[in-house]
């Protein structure tokens, strides 16, 4: 299994037209790609959760984006894993942590990343590290998709 630990920005913002297209718009002025935007509600304020190359550079915009009032704005670790199209390969990931007594923060997909092949799981743990280290030792069933699997979900 690929898997490649990443930097995401949540970018907190006030609930009003414009907000999002703000960062977006400074994005594209600091010459950063974005390879993953995922936006929801949170309490009076709006989520959005950024990933992008050069990652440098997306730091560099978010720094100069909380100098000019935005945010807050907060860096994580999160960890990119190939989910091979293979079904229930979200569900094996979620029950090794549970096992192991891991907790999933939030997980969402993402069409590809650097350095992965395929559709890719991007995941934030409570302990990255360990989390890290499951996903590595882990012994995954190295199966391909049919064409009867090849429409079925990743989860």
């Amino acid at each position: 299994m690929q898997r490649i630990q990443m930097s995401e920005f949540s970018v907190y913002l006030q609930q009003r037209p414009g907000e999002l297209a703000g960062v977006l718009d400074a994005a594209k002025g600091a010459g950063v790609q974005i390879t993953s935007i995922s936006t929801t509600e949170y309490q009076d304020r709006g989520c959005v959760r950024l990933l992008g190359t050069p990652e440098q550079s997306l730091r560099q915009m978010c720094e100069s984006l909380v100098d000019a009032g935005i945010g807050p704005i907060v860096e994580a670790p999160v960890v990119g894993v190939s989910v091979q199209n293979r079904p229930g390969m979200i569900r094996d990931l979620s029950v090794l942590m549970a096992d192991n007594r891991i907790n999933i923060r939030y997980c969402y997909l993402i069409p590809s990343a650097e350095g992965i092949d395929g559709p890719v799981c991007v995941m934030r743990f409570d302990e990255h590290d360990r989390a890290m280290d499951l996903i590595d030792d882990a012994d995954w069933p190295k199966t391909e998709a049919t064409d009867d699997s090849a429409s079925e979900s990743a989860a």
